[in-house]
């Protein structure tokens, strides 16, 4: 319910910014190149747009480096767990008491 609020006043938003800014603009770029007239709510809204994507592009990078990290430290981390339950069991379970000397059998030649 609140995305739907929000995604409703992030329209209205969006038309009365683009109905306050109709003035037509023409773009000129060097070697005398100019773009033909458009309304100045599509530059700016095309610029917001972009920036948004490129934001969403370089964070999802690091998302995955951070991902990988952590799968890697779960590895670790499970392989030392196993590494310690086995010494726990190691050390819980008694070692056989060693071999008793065997009396040694001397017979008089």
């Amino acid at each position: 319910m609140l995305r739907i609020i929000i995604g409703v006043l992030f329209i209205i938003l969006a038309a009365t910014f683009s109905t306050m800014n109709r003035e037509d603009i023409t773009l000129r770029y060097f070697l005398g190149w100019s773009a033909p007239p458009f309304p100045l709510f599509v530059l700016l809204l095309a610029s917001l747009i972009l920036g948004i994507a490129l934001g969403f592009s370089v964070d999802w990078g690091e998302r995955w480096k951070l991902r990988a990290q952590s799968r890697d430290l779960d590895r670790k981390v499970k392989v030392l767990r196993e590494g310690l339950e086995a010494e726990a069991v190691r050390r819980k379970t008694p070692e056989p008491p060693p071999p008793s000397p065997e009396p040694s059998s001397t017979t008089p030649s």
